[in-house]
């Protein structure tokens, strides 16, 4: 079953407010864009698995911290209300094929994280400002090195294994409901009630809805080489690079995604090629022997995807895109 939702988010350091300093209201519409794709994700899901970059394959333990120390404010953060998704028995059900681009026989079981990656940070102090806080997610993190195929194994794993647990008790909210930031000095501020764009209220969830549905958030950014003063300077074939990924999430055509070269990525500085990856393995849909179906099955599952692109942009040199598919 693939997510009934599913969004892509950035990670820059400077979403946290006290890392921007004057800068701050600059990227007040990317903060909003980014609150409004999680609400869209963990109003529709019973389970919301949210996937970064990090060192390896793994996941992170219920009390795994992030810290932004490092980039100078006094902030840590921790994700709420983990799930275990027990991988390890999801993985032995599900008959995956050999990840041929990465030597492998298959998918193994992740290691487990002591501490936060910055995609997953970022994602916990996003989080932390929705109301109400999502009642359960599970997280995941994927090396920078994987390839297309083993990425869009671990999205396929991660789908199957999460709607396995939604469907199982997707009634029982689990673990800390909180996942509030320690040492901030907004922890005390009640958070706002996220709107769309026509001022309706988001997050309200459906009693008739079945049971057993799955949200996926996938941190990354695009291209650091938008600009001349862009990390990577300016490389004029960048923005057609993000334009295509953005392009993905308008036709709602996630199978597109696997098309991104790991090469050419690198060279374009695209940090969100793989969790990208995930997503689109995630919404593939597969026989019991482990095969991908047809492109048409993989673009347009049943019941339709539609997207939306909520805001894109490149505004200190690196592409940044807000984009939401969700089932109808």
């Amino acid at each position: 079953m693939a997510p009934v939702a599913a969004a892509v988010l950035p990670h820059p350091p400077l979403l946290v407010p006290a890392l921007a300093g004057t800068a701050a209201p600059e990227l007040d519409p990317l903060r909003a864009a980014c609150r409004e794709a999680l609400v869209t994700v963990t109003a529709a899901a019973d389970l919301t698995i949210l996937v970064g970059t990090g060192p390896v394959w793994a996941v992170p333990t219920p009390s795994a911290l992030g810290s932004f120390h490092p980039y100078g404010a006094d902030l840590d953060v921790t994700l709420p209300a983990l799930t275990d998704l027990d991988l390890p028995a999801a993985l032995t059900d599900l008959q995956l094929p050999a990840l041929t681009d990465n030597d492998l026989p298959g998918l193994p079981p992740p290691a487990h994280l002591a501490e936060l990656p910055l995609s997953l940070a970022i994602a916990a102090h996003l989080l932390a400002t929705l109301d109400p806080p999502p009642t359960r997610l599970a997280a995941a993190t994927a090396p920078a090195a994987l390839g297309p195929s083993a990425a869009a194994t671990i999205g396929h794993a991660l789908a199957a294994a999460g709607q396995r647990v939604a469907s199982a008790d997707s009634g029982s909210p689990s673990g800390d409901r909180g996942g509030q930031a320690h040492g901030s000095p907004d922890r005390a501020r009640p958070a706002a009630r996220v709107a769309d764009r026509g001022g309706h209220p988001l997050g309200s969830a459906d009693p008739a809805r079945p049971a057993g549905r799955i949200g996926l958030v996938v941190m990354g950014d695009l291209s650091a080489c938008r600009t001349d003063r862009a990390p990577g300077g300016l490389r004029p074939e960048a923005a057609a690079y993000d334009a295509s990924i953005s392009e993905a999430f308008r036709s709602a055509t996630p199978r597109r995604l696997l098309d991104l070269d790991p090469t050419r990525a690198a060279a374009l500085l695209v940090s969100g090629r793989v969790p990208l990856q995930v997503l689109a393995g995630a919404f593939e849909q597969r026989d019991p022997t482990g095969e991908a179906g047809s492109g048409r099955d993989l673009d347009h599952t049943r019941p339709e995807v539609r997207g939306r692109v909520l805001y894109e942009g490149a505004p200190y040199g690196v592409g940044y895109l807000v984009a939401v598919l969700t089932a109808s």
